[in-house]
């Protein structure tokens, strides 16, 4: 099941994760939670399970339960062009339809994690930009929403250049490792323009408004462990690690009870919409009820009275 149109902010409806009970795609009022209103499904590629187009920019590893996501543009430090786009929306959906793969690695290929856009294709196509960006970003953003949205872990493992769109990348993912050579910097005032990808919906409530404004605004570098200390990313590692350290949170991850984590996701985004207290609870109940009927909870609360480690299966 695909995103569908984004759903008021005032909106009190009930979590629409319907959990029978496994999560088996993104579901609507969660991704809309994460980053507002979804480009129109007919408008963007619908790939099948069965219709994987053969990927080049984006490549999709899996091993047991766990995903690995690579942004696959070295030769350009995996800047953001139409095909990428295209094929992260791809990659994300089957991520979202996979019920075997319960967490995911994010990762960039080569020297660094993710450069931005691909300027070089804005200066081809300067004559007519408007429709060239206009067809970008709304593929962009469709692939963004799924990946912010995918009812299981997501851990960014990052290092070296992380400019422009690669900021939004990492700040979509549940979790960032960064390295310590990881370099933030927000770049798009430098070709005048704003942020995309999320970045300025998550990037304040992550480090706040006025520290939002000054990163998006002077564009200057951050280095991993003033990311760190910001909130940006949760963890920083030495040079060459952040790799296995995102892997083993993942498998670690995988191991867990998927649909309990799907579930705090919805949870937790949900707070950054305008909602009451008492409205925030209700939500609360609904989605611990249908944790309760889930096999996990079950062999959770066994594992409990037993005094023992519980075998989650994810489901």
């Amino acid at each position: 099941m695909r995103p569908q149109a984004a759903r008021g902010a005032g909106d009190k409806g009930h979590l629409p994760i319907q959990i029978k009970p496994r999560v088996h795609a993104v579901p609507r009022e969660f991704a809309n939670d994460c980053c507002g209103a979804v480009t129109p499904l007919s408008s963007v590629i619908q790939p099948s399970k069965t219709e994987r187009p053969n990927m080049s920019t984006i490549l999709l590893d899996k091993h047991d339960a766990v995903a690995t996501l690579t942004l696959n543009r070295p030769d350009v430090l995996n800047a953001l062009n139409r095909e990428m786009a295209v094929e992260l929306d791809a990659a994300v959906q089957e991520l979202a339809d996979d019920d075997s793969i319960r967490a995911v690695v994010l990762r960039g290929s080569g020297r660094g994690f993710m450069a931005g856009g691909d300027v070089a294709t804005f200066h081809e196509n300067i004559d007519t930009i408007q429709s060239t960006i206009d067809d970008l970003i709304g593929l962009y953003h469709q692939g963004v929403l799924g990946l912010s949205s995918l009812p299981k872990p997501v851990v960014a493992a990052i290092h070296g250049p992380v400019a422009g769109a690669g900021v939004g990348m990492a700040l979509n993912a549940d979790i960032g490792i960064a390295s310590e050579d990881a370099v933030f910097t927000m770049a798009y005032i430098g070709i005048a323009t704003i942020p995309d990808g999320g970045s300025t919906y998550l990037l304040p409530r992550v480090v706040g408004r006025r520290k939002a404004l000054e990163l998006a605004m002077l564009s200057e570098p951050v280095d991993a462990q003033t990311a760190l200390d910001l909130g940006v990313v949760n963890r920083v590692v030495p040079e060459g690690e952040a790799e296995s350290r995102a892997m083993e949170m993942a498998e670690r991850f995988a191991k867990g009870p998927t649909v309990a984590y799907a579930n705090t996701k919805a949870l937790i985004n949900r707070t950054f919409e305008s909602d009451s207290m008492a409205g925030h609870l209700a939500h609360e109940h609904e989605a611990f009820l249908r944790c309760a009927v889930t096999d996990d909870f079950a062999e959770g609360v066994a594992a409990f009275v037993e005094k023992r480690r519980p075998g989650f299966k994810g489901k």
